[in-house]
């Protein structure tokens, strides 16, 4: 099972690369558009985070409510990264496109020091 957790953990990892390089790429070519690395970002930071929550014969469970609060922030971030590219949208607001990349940057803030 630890096999499974720590393969669970590096998908996660590769998806938030994708997140914040994908966020990044745009935002420093300013074209702030949603890109397909955010999108599969997001998607995979979702799926595994769902798998990684899962108890898994762990002898200690994660605090609950930092996994809630982990769990709506990726929400969140799904949500916003997806509803503009299925409205076909050509670019993103830049108020938008901030939070997008702040939402991010504090579920990582989250993990880390939480």
């Amino acid at each position: 099972m630890e096999l499974v957790h720590l393969i669970l953990r590096y998908i996660h990892l590769i998806g938030f690369g994708l997140l914040i390089g994908g966020w990044l790429t745009a935002y420093l070519s300013k074209k702030l558009k949603i890109n397909p690395a955010m999108l599969w970002g997001s998607a995979i930071q979702l799926a595994t985070g769902i798998f990684l929550s899962a108890p898994l014969g762990r002898d200690v469970m994660p605090d609950g409510m930092k996994l809630m609060v982990k769990g709506l922030l990726a929400l969140a971030i799904a949500i916003m990264v997806w509803v503009p590219y299925l409205k076909k949208r050509e670019s993103t607001a830049k108020g938008h496109f901030l939070a997008i990349g702040g939402a991010i940057l504090v579920t990582a803030g989250v993990a880390v020091f939480w």
